[in-house]
């Protein structure tokens, strides 16, 4: 967009969240303060013939959210298999709730009931509100995947045509679903969402994934042509239902937009270039008007500002910007949501000792709904702790066959030889260590420090304790106290903020 027009729409957005406020007379965001969740939402039911799954002693529900701000719920199963669940979804939204269902859709004040047979798990009986509703969802996934398999090896133009052709075959499917069962308004804007979202989220990435198999990007031309979808993804976009593949959605529309305007932020390597605050400072201007639909423009500035900031913890930048994100972001769902996971990072931030016993077992109690007995010799991470007190420990997970993280190993040596001397221990945990290919390959990077290959229990244990979401690489940052002070994949080597913030906790001065 033209400059005028990028001002004209700030503007605009920027007075229209000002008279919004001022009229409902919300409170503002990220003064500490806790935001009003709404009607809280019952959600209780039985799982019948628990003994196929006998290891099945908790339930875990999850309200899907901006990456890194998902909120979980735990419940554990009664000897005759009951569970009950008090959530506040804040608006009506999907959550996930394996093993019961992979979605379902609850709204404030429901109160629904769940029957789940574990000998027939494709038939799962509801009752209550929204039951019919989230019998029609259950249905419907059985027979829709979702699936776009198209070779992204394709040229733009047949790969286009291919996945349209998929869709509107799609809702031909859907047609009759919908006159089959007699289905409600809910579940046809449900549906018609869903449908919709796999099919802009299948074209959104078939650029990006395009240029990984083939080495060729398109051309100016061949992206003017290509993305000319993104208009009529921009028109169904609304808070009429929140989906779970709306944060997909919105991080890809985000990344295109972000493309066009600074492709320089999306190097080679693909890893955005956090360290130049001048960019990061165009790039978020440029997002709170970045398209005509209103609340697209709020998301898609909200989910930025939560994976930039929120995400690596850091309030800094929030602190000194409030008032202009306040201003910004009207919504109610955007506004908790972001609001409780800035609460909580300033809570970790204030005392991390209080997680970070919480996650090595320090602190007498196992992992909600984790079952990880504290002495368990799978909490490979404590062990390290404990072995190296009164030292820096910098732990980076990672495995031999991770392009990402491979590419991040030349970093890790020059950060190691950065704090030669000093009371630091890097500890490298593989995958991969036990195989014939890492034994080959992790030598040859001559990477000084702890190198631990990781069985599948270590792994599975860590996954759990850490929230990784099994994602590689993933790093954590330990203070001579054994305290985590950090955790994420922003804390990769390449960054100059993680050498700062190890200098930090040595009592240095960053150099």
């Amino acid at each position: 967009m033209k400059t005028k027009t990028l001002l004209f729409l700030s503007l605009f957005l920027t007075l229209f969240s000002c008279q919004q406020q001022k009229k409902d007379k919300v409170p503002p965001i990220f003064t500490g303060t806790e935001t009003d969740r709404g009607e809280k939402a019952i959600i209780t039911g039985k799982i019948i013939n628990r003994d196929v799954y006998p290891h099945v002693k908790w339930l875990e529900i999850e309200l899907l959210d901006f990456y890194g701000n998902e909120t979980k719920h735990t419940s554990p199963l009664t000897e005759d298999g009951m569970f009950r669940f008090e959530i506040y979804p804040i608006t009506t939204r999907e959550i996930s709730f394996v093993p019961v269902e992979d979605r379902i859709v609850i709204a404030p004040g429901d109160s629904l009931y769940i029957e789940k047979d574990f000998r027939n798990i494709a038939h799962t009986v509801f009752e209550g509100t929204s039951a019919e509703l989230n019998q029609h969802i259950n249905a419907f996934r059985q027979k829709y995947l979702g699936r776009y398999s198209q070779p992204y090896e394709l040229s733009f133009s047949d790969y286009k045509a291919e996945t349209k052709k998929q869709y509107g075959e799609t809702l031909q499917k859907l047609a009759a679903f919908q006159q089959q069962h007699n289905t409600s308004e809910t579940f046809n804007t449900w549906a018609k969402k869903q449908v919709a979202l796999d099919y802009y989220n299948a074209l959104f990435l078939y650029p990006y994934q395009h240029t990984i198999r083939t080495k060729k990007e398109l051309t100016g031309k061949e992206r003017e042509m290509y993305y000319d979808f993104v208009k009529e993804f921009e028109a169904g976009v609304d808070n009429s239902i929140i989906m779970a593949d709306n944060f997909k959605a919105v991080n890809v529309f985000s990344r295109y937009i972000i493309e066009e305007n600074h492709p320089e932020f999306y190097p080679q390597i693909n890893q955005p270039q956090l360290g130049n605050a001048h960019l990061l400072g165009e790039i978020l201007e440029e997002l709170k008007s970045s398209s005509t639909n209103a609340y697209l423009s709020q998301f898609t500035f909200a989910g930025f500002v939560n994976a930039l900031y929120l995400y690596t913890h850091k309030t800094e930048w929030i602190d000194s910007n409030r008032v202009m994100i306040d201003e910004t972001i009207t919504d109610p769902f955007l506004r908790t949501t972001l609001n409780n996971q800035y609460n909580q990072v300033k809570a970790y931030k204030a005392n991390p000792r209080i997680f970070s016993d919480a996650v090595l077992g320090n602190s007498y109690g196992e992992l909600q709904g984790g079952n990880s007995l504290i002495t368990d010799s799978a909490n490979v991470v404590k062990h390290l702790i404990d072995s190296n007190p009164g030292k820096v420990v910098y732990v980076d997970i990672s495995a031999t066959w991770c392009g990402p993280c491979m590419r991040q190993m030349p970093y890790s040596k020059a950060l190691h030889e950065a704090l030669a001397g000093e009371p630091v221990v890097f500890v490298y945990l593989w995958l991969d260590g036990e195989s014939e290919r890492a034994k080959n390959i992790i030598p040859g990077l001559e990477l000084p420090g702890i190198h631990i290959a990781l069985t599948d229990k270590e792994w599975q244990d860590i996954v759990k304790r850490f929230n990784t979401r099994s994602s590689i690489p993933y790093y954590l940052l330990f203070d001579k106290n054994g305290v985590m002070v950090d955790f994420g994949l922003h804390l990769r080597p390449s960054e100059p903020h993680t050498k700062e913030s190890m200098e930090k906790l040595l009592g240095k001065s960053p150099r």
